[in-house]
């Protein structure tokens, strides 16, 4: 799919999981599960697609010679947010390389994702543990994972899988109108929107070990 497409899919899929338990899921743990693959699918491809277009503009200007210190600080700016701190330390030390170390630099970067570092599990790194952190605990999510704790089975799963749709909803609520094709969602919405899916498939987890089981 062509990347207005995919913003297309992702915003479409994020108004989806924020609205309505829509017909034909009996349960909102169905509906949760397969929003969150839903969406990494399309959201993995933005991402993907924002970096390549930020790395071949900044590189079809070094090529023709038309690289400066403002360039320079553009093109860092745009690959901020779409970058671990690590991969964005080195990019910019590199940018004092000649043109072919930059562009070997660049051909190594890939996207960050903290929704792919939750579903793989094990330990974190710790700065993707820290943002993950911060925003599972500004979405609320703890206090619902205390309340199946309280009353550990079905219904209250699902209640707070609900209410955790409701959470999600207003911390990305700039993000659910969907653009013209003239518009694109910027690397820091697609970092905003990547960590709230991140924080989400966590409580999904966490729940699912309150509840004594997989969800």
């Amino acid at each position: 799919m062509s990347k207005l497409e995919n913003q297309t899919m992702l915003v479409t899929a994020l108004r989806a999981f924020t609205g309505a338990l829509p017909p034909g899921y009996t349960t909102e743990k169905e509906f949760f599960l397969t929003s969150l693959t839903n969406m990494e699918e399309y959201l993995g491809e933005l991402q993907r697609e924002t970096l390549a277009e930020a790395c071949g503009s900044f590189l079809r200007r070094l090529d023709a010679r038309r690289v400066g210190p403002a360039e320079i600080d553009a093109f860092k700016a745009a690959v901020d947010h779409l970058l671990s701190n690590e991969d964005f330390r080195l990019v910019s030390a590199g940018m004092a390389g000649s043109p072919d170390f930059i562009r070997q630099r660049l051909s190594g970067v890939r996207p960050v994702s903290l929704l792919r570092a939750a579903k793989k599990g094990g330990v974190l790194h710790p700065e993707t543990a820290r943002r993950l952190d911060a925003v599972y605990s500004r979405l609320n999510f703890p206090a619902l994972v205390r309340q199946v704790e309280a009353a550990p089975n079905d219904l209250a799963a699902n209640a707070a899988l609900g209410r955790a749709r409701e959470e999600v909803a207003e911390y990305c609520v700039l993000y659910r109108v969907q653009a013209g094709a003239a518009d694109t969602l910027t690397p820091f919405s697609l970092a905003t929107v990547d960590a709230a899916l991140a924080a989400s498939y966590l409580l999904f987890r966490n729940i699912g070990k309150a509840t004594g089981r997989a969800l």
